[in-house]
This record gives C-alpha cells, structure tokens and sequence, in this order.
C-alpha cells in the first residue's frame, strides 16, 4: 500500500503552538452546507503504517523557474503531478486540520508534489469565519494565520503549492463578490464582467494580491513571495466572461494583473488557472462539439499564450458538462493546448481533470466505498494523463480530487485513498513515470533543457533498449532522431537540423506506443565543448598545430600541454555542439586567459553528425601560463569553460 506518512517533527510542533486557531468554530463548507465531516485523522493514526522517508526539502532560494515552455528546478526540468485542495485554509479554521495533513500525507505517498489551494476568501464573515477579506481592504488576521498553517503543512511534506487569488464560481466570494461590493448590492448576470473592467475594482483586485504576496507567514517566519513552496500564483480560478460577447476584457485583465504582480515578486511564476476555453474552433480541428473553442464563455487562450508576463496557461477537463467525448474530443483538446503553449513559449498544465459515474452528481453524499465505477474512471484517467503527461509531457497533472476520509463526496468526482483502489493505483503510477521522465542534454556540456538544431544531445532513462526517438517541434510535427548509442540507460543522438526553434517534446517510442517522453527548448545556437573527461569541465578535447617560424607543422593532442613555438604560432582545434547555428564564423568569439583569441573558423566539422569545430590561434604571451581558461562565446552565448595546458 503506497498510502503512507511523510512526518516533519519540528514542523509539527511549530503549528501545534500557534495561537488564534485553537477554539475556531466547526462549520461545514460554505459551497455546501448540507455536509458535515468527521473531522479526519493521519494515515499513521488510521492505519499505523510506518511513515515514509522525507523526500528532498525545499529550501530557501529553491524557486521553479520557467525556461521557455518548460519549467525548471535547479536548472533541471521540473515536472509534477499534483492534486486540488482548495479547501485546506478554510478547513483549518473549522477546525479539520487533522484531515487537511490526512491528504497532504496521502498526496505525498502517491508521489504527488504539487497542490492548487485557494489563497482567497471572500464570504461574509457571519456565515463564514474563515473569511479572509470582509470588505475591500479589510482583512481577518485568524484566516490569515490559517493560509500561513495550510502553506506550512504543505512545505513540511515538500509539497509545492499553486495558489488562487480568486475565483469565477460563488464559492469563496469570487468575483460577484467584488462586483456586490461595488453596487451595494447582488449583481445580474449582465454585470459579472465588472469585475474585469470596473477600476475601482482592479485597484481592490491588485491591493489583495500585493497584500497576500508581501505578507510574512507567521509559522515559517518567510514572507509569501521569498516562499519556494509557492510555486505560482493563480490569478483566478476558470474566470470566465460569457456576457460582453468577446474576450477582450478578461485578456486585457490577465495581461495587466499578471505585469502588476512582477513588479513586486521576481520570484514566482504567474498563471490564469483557466480550463483552457478559446475562441477559434479552427485551432481544434476534429473536435465533435466546439463549445469549449467557439468563444461563447468570454476566454481565449491562445490570445492569452501572447502575454508577455504570463508565465502558464492551464487547460481543464470536464468532458461530459462540456458535450465532448472522453477519447477523440478529449485527445484533441490536451494535444492543441500543448502545443499552442509550446507555440507561444509558455507552460501549459493539466490544471483539472474529473470523471464520475454516469456522468451526473450523485443521489446523495456520502463516502461511498468500493464504488462500482472507480475501474472505468481509472480507465479514463490513464487514458487522458497518457494524452497530457505521457505523449505531451506536460509540466504538470492536477486530479479533482484526492480527499481525506472524513469528507463525503457531493460532487461524484472525489478520489479516496485506499478505497479507490484502482484510482490511485494510476495516480502513483502516473507520479512514478513522471519521476522516471528521461532528461535530454548536451552531450558536451551534459545542460539539459536547451539544445540546438543539429546538436549531439544524450537522453538519459531507464529502459531504453529497442526504442526509437521521435521529436515534436512547437508546430507539432514530428522529426525522426538519428541514433548514435543506445544502451538501457542512455541514448546519444542528433537533434534533428530542420527543429524550428521553440518548445519540443522528445517521445521515447517502442512498438509504436510512447513509452516515456521529455520536454525540451530548441534554439539556433548552443554552444558546448567537449572535454578531454567527457564531462563537461577540465581539459578540452582537441589538437594543437605548432607552426615553427620556419614553417614546419607538428599536431599533439590537447590532452598534454603544449609549447607555443617560439617565433611561430599554435592554433588549436575544440571540439563541440551547437556551435554552427548561423554558420557565421564572425559570431564566435573566444578568450584564453582573458585574452582575445582570433578565431579562424567555426562551424560543422564535416566528417560525423553534429559535430562542431572551433579554430583558434592562441594569442602571444602565453608561454608558461599552465593550464588557462578557454571561453567560448557564440552569437552573445557562452559555451562552457574548457582548459588547456601551455608550457
């Protein structure tokens, strides 16, 4: 059984000593009050399993960053599978922390490292204590306190959080409540979109934002936006704006919010947290039903893609409330979201995604366990995260949603940890493969994410043997790769020359099916020089040509030093990759020792695939330097520093 405990002590005791929250009234859930829960328990409590092994922390400075259309960590690709736990501060403040770390616990067994929670709450105070603004500007500290507990929890797990900053639904204010604020009353449907153009309003919007980004957490001691455990900042949850006829207003609003939150947190990522509605059916060729792309909700996302502060664009998935199938449709929509995404240099995620049994709520709530349809449900599920995660290779997968035990599903889409036996078996296997995604590099530099067109890259895995590589560029057409090795582990190969520049996928294919797949950039230019220990760093691999003042030539291998003859010269010979791009030898550049160094040539080395070759004459002065810094620089980028040895 993989749902076990991830147990933080000091964290622990940390959150048991804070104040204000001891005695907080327990209410049910505000978008339903017919519930009422048991108050839930840990997994090490309910099931005395013993608690697994922390996972790596996350620490202070440890920011996801966004490198074109892939999200980075460490510089390393960074990928997730996650789950939606929007409830957890309103939870804690109504008294069920014990089943809000229930689920990060099990979360944390499935492999799941991310979770999307709400950082808002907009409801009346009297019919809500966890309200965290009660009117524009007005906050309650005790709902504040529990947003720094739920984010503390989390991080304690080493589970990142994707956090909303409102919401298009009623549930949790929203933005009808923003609009009431406004009109001293309850809005029509004709002035929902207010919200999106009213300044008074923006200006409410913005100050909520800043105050929630700038706040310090009263548990970890780190203000919101120096928090690594926030991976980005939602700017609503599936906003809409069906009634003004077009999606003007709700880009022009995402572009302007997204540029505001940079000006003061440099740190985080910023995404819409929309289902992906567009506004162009001829984007989605040989969907069945286009509601979601013919533009009548307001949205559009490929206009959205183009904002040049917004970092990822989510796509959810609803088919049966949206008139699409679970298989063509559903395949159609994940892939062109993908790449429209990839197109546009941006992140796209698996923000949401939801089956239930006929389709339709249940008769009523409850846990129901060992329902009938779990195995179709997990049918569909590995179907569709094979659309997202395994052929696209998303950077993240969200389910709604893993709950605890205590809480009863209303809406028929909860997933329950062990009951559902068979939906979380695809929901770790899912986090398993994710984990074990292969990671291409440089095969000089061995930097993974970035290659050039016609470089030499190596794939690192498991299980590569008998498989081939088939690229996807940004437009979606597929290049077949040329194989130099392959072994069970690795696979040196060539990017193919004609990639356009641009987000890719690299799929790892054996018998036709796609077995595991990487998310790549491609660019023009990439310089990298291999070494003489093939790692990247040291002594760089190629020759030396001594030319004595006499006009006589000697060529030595760089890996002994060599004597620059005096009277004469020495031109060395680097080896590389992604060196040819332009094939303009005026664009390379090169220092030896901080010295300028004349480059005589740069480009194809013309006898293996992929192989560059940069031609350099040593500059004067050099003689008894020992070993000395190569620098290469090619069209304003640096290639790794290499060394080499002067007598």
């Amino acid at each position: 059984m993989r749902c076990a405990v991830i147990r933080d002590i000091a964290w622990i005791v940390a959150l048991a000593v804070l104040p204000g929250l001891g005695l907080a009234q327990r209410v049910v859930d505000p978008d339903a009050p017919w519930k009422v829960e048991k108050p839930g328990m840990s997994l090490s409590r309910e099931f005395g399993i013993v608690p697994l092994a922390p996972g790596p922390p996350i620490r202070p400075g440890e920011f996801v960053r966004r490198a074109g259309s892939v999200l980075t960590l460490g510089g390393n690709p960074y990928r997730f599978n996650g789950n939606n736990v929007y409830y957890n501060q309103a939870d804690i403040v109504y008294g069920r922390q014990a089943g809000v770390e229930e689920t990060l616990d099990k979360m944390a067994a499935l492999g799941m490292t991310v979770a999307r929670s709400n950082a808002h709450n907009d409801n009346v105070q009297s019919s809500d204590p966890a309200a965290i603004q009660l009117q524009p500007g007005i906050y309650s500290e005790s709902s504040l306190i529990a947003l720094d507990r739920s984010i503390a929890l989390a991080k304690s797990r080493n589970i990142r959080l994707i956090l909303k900053l409102t919401n298009n639904w009623d549930a949790y204010g929203g933005i009808r409540r923003y609009v009431a604020w406004q009109l001293g009353r309850v809005p029509v449907q004709s002035e929902w979109g207010l919200f999106y153009t009213s300044n008074t309003i923006r200006t409410w919007f913005k100050n909520y934002a800043r105050m929630i980004i700038e706040r310090k957490n009263t548990v970890t001691g780190i203000a919101y936006r120096d928090e690594p455990a926030i991976l980005a900042w939602e700017l609503g949850n599936e906003l809409r704006n069906p009634s003004v006829g077009g999606a003007d207003a709700l880009v022009q609003w995402t572009g302007e919010m997204a540029t505001y939150i940079k000006q003061f947190d440099g740190n985080h990522l910023v995404a819409d947290g929309g289902e992906g509605f567009d506004d162009d059916a001829s984007l989605y060729p040989g969907m069945s039903n286009f509601y979601p792309v013919r533009g009548s909700e307001g949205c559009s996302f490929h206009r959205l893609v183009q904002l040049a502060d917004l970092d990822m664009v989510s796509y959810h998935l609803y088919p049966a409330g949206w008139g699409i199938n679970d298989a063509n449709d559903t395949a159609i929509y994940v892939q062109r979201h993908e790449e429209i995404a990839r197109d546009a240099g941006k992140v796209a995620y698996f923000g949401e995604y939801g089956k239930r049994a006929a389709d339709r709520s249940p008769g009523g709530c409850n846990l129901a366990p060992g329902r009938a349809f779990d195995a179709q449900r997990a049918q569909v599920y590995q179907a569709w995260l094979g659309f997202s995660a395994i052929e696209q290779a998303t950077s993240g997968a969200m389910v709604w949603q893993l709950i605890n035990d205590g809480k009863d599903d209303c809406e028929g889409f909860q997933v329950y940890c062990p009951l559902d036996a068979q939906s979380y078996d695809v929901l770790q296997q899912i986090s398993d493969r994710i984990a074990a995604s292969p990671v291409a590099v440089s095969a000089a530099t061995y930097q993974p994410v970035t290659m050039a067109a016609g470089s030499i890259a190596s794939l690192f895995g498991t299980d590569l043997v008998g498989t081939q590589l088939v690229l996807v560029d940004r437009k979606g057409s597929t290049h077949g790769a040329t194989i130099f090795f392959s072994s069970a582990g690795q696979i040196n190969f060539q990017i193919p020359e004609n990639m356009p520049p641009g987000g890719a996928v690299i799929r790892v294919v054996r018998d036709g099916i796609t077995r595991a797949s990487s998310a790549v950039m491609v660019s023009e230019v990439e310089p990298g020089l291999f070494t003489a220990g093939a790692d990247g760093r040291g002594l760089a691999a190629g020759l030396a040509v001594l030319v004595d003042k006499d006009g006589s030539r000697r060529i030595q291998s760089l890996k002994t030093p060599i004597a620059i003859p005096a009277g004469g010269i020495a031109v060395l010979s680097l080896f590389g990759t992604g060196i040819r791009g332009t094939g303009e030898s005026t664009k390379a550049s090169v220092t030896v020792n901080g010295l300028t160094a004349e480059v005589l040539y740069a480009g194809a080395q013309g006898e293996f695939a992929g192989l560059d070759q940069v031609n350099i004459q040593l500059p004067a002065g050099l003689s008894g330097s020992g070993e000395v810094d190569v620098q290469l620089t090619v069209d304003g980028k640096n290639a790794n520093v290499v060394r080499v040895a002067i007598r």
